[in-house]
């Protein structure tokens, strides 16, 4: 009877542990909370049509600015470059970033919940059975919108 009466409410549990590293000026409501997962996970599901197609322009929407800046210079495409465990992949640019990196990492991705890093910024994350937690996204929100970081190296 009373998960009838709670169903629009997020799990109690869930709603603790993704919030529970926010500071008491920081603090995020359960609306707020419900609302800001149902956003990601709709744009996750909107990245996975975008990388099954492998569209670069439609994914470099979703993209905060710096990690822009970031994965477009030469410097850091080389670091990028280094860390990956095909040698054989060249990284000449962002566009084979999407293709070589971001999208093989994310893949089999299954986020299950959030984590708030601040009002501001979210992990999305997948529990898994062991009670590990899988970090496969993180977003930034700016002028009201969620949008994708991409941590630098």
């Amino acid at each position: 009877r009373l998960n009838i009466i709670n169903r629009d409410f997020p799990d109690e549990e869930e709603y603790l542990r993704s919030t529970t590293n926010l500071s008491g000026e920081d603090s995020v409501t359960k609306d707020e909370f419900a609302e800001d997962k149902a956003k990601i996970l709709e744009i996750i599901a909107e990245m996975q049509k975008i990388m099954e197609k492998e569209d670069f322009s439609a994914w470099m929407e979703y993209i905060a600015p710096d990690s822009i800046r970031y994965y477009s210079n030469p410097v850091n495409i080389r670091k990028a470059q280094k860390k990956l465990p095909d040698k054989t992949k060249q990284l000449n640019g962002i566009e084979d970033y999407f293709k070589y990196v971001f999208i093989p990492a994310r893949k089999r991705s299954e986020v299950t919940e959030i984590r708030y890093v601040s009002k501001t910024n979210i992990k999305a994350v997948e529990l898994k059975d062991n009670g590990k937690v899988v970090a496969y996204y993180q977003f930034v929100k700016l002028n009201d919108k969620w949008l994708i970081h991409i941590p630098s190296l």
